[in-house]
């Protein structure tokens, strides 16, 4: 399995980053922060789950290959980070902290919603954008999850003894305590 976080562009992938299962923080984990940080900043971003395995998919096959979306929270290093982010901060523990998978929204604005804040990013054929790029490169299987940062960010702090949520559609995507 991977999980990819992509920035696309018309032209294709503008940029490309693996984050491995390692790194990966799920399940409604607590997050524990490392005692050098007082803080953390988390940006939420939309992702979907791959549900078969696909190389060469064209854009029109593509929503065959996607069958749950969620949101994700990418553990940045500071609040003044940008993406894409160094390989090496990808690799840490709690580098990406993944929601609950619910059916992929119909709509093609996603309201991504925390802390009173929310973004509506429109979608419409964004993942099917991402999987044609990503299967010209290399093999998508199932289970592999695929993130993509929307232009306008959503990005919280959170401190210890925070109870961190966020909301894909109005449903509970994201809960986890921060420690």
């Amino acid at each position: 399995m991977k999980t990819l976080i992509l920035k696309l562009s018309p032209a294709g992938i503008e940029s490309l980053c693996q984050v491995p299962d390692s790194a990966l923080l799920t399940g409604g984990r607590p997050l524990f922060l490392r005692e050098d940080r007082e803080a953390a900043w988390l940006e939420l971003m939309p992702a979907v789950r791959i549900s078969r395995l696909g190389l060469g998919v064209s854009r029109r096959f593509a929503p065959r290959y996607f069958d749950a979306a969620t949101i994700v929270a990418l553990n940045l290093p500071s609040a003044e980070a940008a993406l894409p982010l160094p390989d090496t901060l990808l690799v840490a523990d709690n580098a990406l902290i993944t929601g609950h998978w619910m059916p992929v929204p119909p709509e093609t604005q996603w309201i991504i919603e925390s802390e009173g804040r929310s973004i509506a990013p429109d979608m419409a054929g964004a993942f099917e954008q991402a999987i044609e790029a990503v299967t010209e490169l290399s093999t998508i299987k199932t289970g592999d999850i695929i993130v993509l940062p929307p232009r306008e960010r959503l990005r919280i702090a959170v401190t210890p003894g925070h109870h961190a949520t966020a909301t894909l559609q109005g449903l509970p995507a994201i809960d986890f305590k921060v420690v």
